[in-house]
């Protein structure tokens, strides 16, 4: 998380949170990669909302 320290979602929206988790963009269960241009650095809050609401981690998609 060096190269990106805050969350780039949280970003987006005005607000300066630091990022804790490394989210992949499309997950490797459907092929992403760990590329860089695959990865986002996210806060916990974010990451478990787009987890969520992508239906990855549960397995619902």
């Amino acid at each position: 998380m060096a190269a990106q320290p805050l969350c780039e979602e949280c970003k987006r929206q005005g607000k300066l949170t630091p990022a804790n988790e490394v989210h992949h963009i499309l997950p490797l269960a459907r092929g992403g990669t760990h590329d860089r241009t695959n990865l986002m650095a996210l806060c916990t809050p974010c990451h478990s909302a787009i987890t969520a609401r992508d239906g990855d981690r549960w397995g619902t998609r």
